[in-house]
């Protein structure tokens, strides 16, 4: 421009090619501007915000809730929500169907949580109808044993010293030490081996929370001495009902109402009055061999005597093929083979009757040793129909029990009750 004529800049040749091949290249995206995330704190009391406050829900909601469990652990693990669910819940639900005891598994001492030495504070439940294992961790149960249960309580014992434990609401109540006896010179005595001496089974009239509930127990020992005591709960002492008599051992016994049933190894079945402690023993003694027959008494509602259960071909767990049923009828012992609605559940130690419906019942449930190794075995569970005398071996628990577990597998029946005399553990 230095002749002073106006003209136009216009870009080079390597000045357009460059732009038109930045325009054929494609452009690299823009990046999004980073979000800004709320601090952890502030995303916990968000997140806390959203959820649901169960605890909330009205008492009637809740009722809805319960109606739709159709089994007793269910409803157990509703309850356990949380406390305003468990205040809610009443401890005995009347919407349950009839339910199928728990079957108390021996205590194995090789499934211990504890690297040092043996523990034996698990106890184990089978649940036939579940198809499940359920096991509670109850550090009291250290250094105890089992004796069966009665009404949803475990009977435990350690030397002289006896407890009712619920493992389900973990209390547990008091009895008195078995060694104290009155009558004087009939008292159990003291000797080097105490575990001779207590009880070998222990059953209640009815639940712990019913003021007339009463406990009775047969003790071990084998010197001349009360062969069954009893007492109610808060006695300081056991009183004396059944003393022993030579060569009459007491094979088993069962309560029912204020009535105490016993029978020995020479065939009688007798009665004893936990009020008046008047006995009386029925004529025809029962016919089967004690030398080499099972035999167990569970109590009867609809008579006024005892059931008899024995098997006549007893040779050992799971070999139990036969089981016989008898009655007293007509001033003789009867078989029978109908007992109608109910069902009879059996093991080595105990025997249990319970209401069921029509098409379930007239069955009788016994436990016997299954699959086993030189290390270890598993519990089976069979049933016996009494009408057809079928048997059908029914499950094997998947707990392994070591030849070394700890007591015996007992029928249990779980109950929620609460006692007010009952202590937490």
């Amino acid at each position: 421009m230095t002749d002073g004529t106006h003209s136009t800049l216009r870009p080079s040749t390597s000045t357009r090619r460059s732009s038109s091949l930045s325009a054929a290249l494609p452009r690299a995206p823009i990046p999004a501007p980073e979000r800004l995330r709320a601090p952890p704190v502030l995303l916990t009391m968000q997140r806390r915000k959203m959820r649901r406050d169960w605890s909330s829900l009205p008492d009637d909601v809740i009722a809805v809730i319960s109606a739709k469990t159709t089994t007793y652990s269910m409803y157990v693990h509703l309850r356990a929500v949380c406390t305003a669910w468990r205040r809610a819940l009443t401890p005995h639900p009347s919407h349950l169907p009839h339910q199928i005891p728990w079957l108390l598994l021996p205590r194995n001492p090789r499934e211990s949580s504890s690297r040092v030495g043996r523990d034996d504070s698990r106890v184990s439940f089978y649940d036939l109808s579940q198809s499940k294992t359920y096991r509670f961790e109850l550090p009291f149960l250290r250094g105890k044993q089992i004796y069966g249960s009665s009404y949803g309580w475990l009977v435990l014992k350690h030397d002289y010293s006896v407890w009712l434990l619920n493992p389900v609401t973990r209390r547990i109540i008091d009895l008195p030490p078995i060694n104290i006896v009155p009558n004087g010179s009939s008292s159990l005595p003291r000797s080097e081996h105490p575990h001779q001496h207590c009880t070998q089974k222990v059953l209640l009239t009815c639940r712990p929370s019913q003021p007339d509930c009463i406990v009775v127990a047969c003790s071990a020992a084998t010197t001349p001495n009360w062969e069954l005591v009893f007492c109610r709960i808060g006695d300081t002492q056991w009183t004396g009902l059944k003393q022993r008599v030579l060569r009459k051992r007491l094979l088993d016994f069962t309560v029912h109402n204020n009535s105490v049933y016993t029978v020995n190894n020479k065939k009688e079945v007798s009665v004893y009055n936990l009020q008046t402690l008047a006995t009386w023993t029925y004529p025809p003694p029962i016919k089967y061999c004690p030398a080499r027959d099972q035999i167990n008494l569970v109590a009867d509602g609809e008579s006024d005597g005892p059931l008899v259960i024995y098997s006549p071909e007893y040779l050992g767990y799971g070999k139990k093929d036969k089981f016989h049923v008898f009655k007293y009828i007509g001033n003789k012992w009867c078989r029978v083979m109908d007992i109608g609605k109910r069902m009879l559940f059996l093991t080595s130690d105990n025997c249990t009757i319970l209401q069921f419906e029509e098409e379930k019942g007239n069955k009788l449930y016994y436990d016997g040793m299954l699959s086993s190794t030189n290390d270890s075995y598993r519990i089976g569970i069979g049933r016996v129909n009494l009408k057809t005398d079928s048997n059908v071996t029914l499950e094997t628990s998947p707990l392994e029990v070591c030849p070394d577990a700890i007591g015996s597998s007992s029928w249990f029946t779980p109950s929620l009750h609460l006692f007010s005399r009952s202590r937490k553990i």
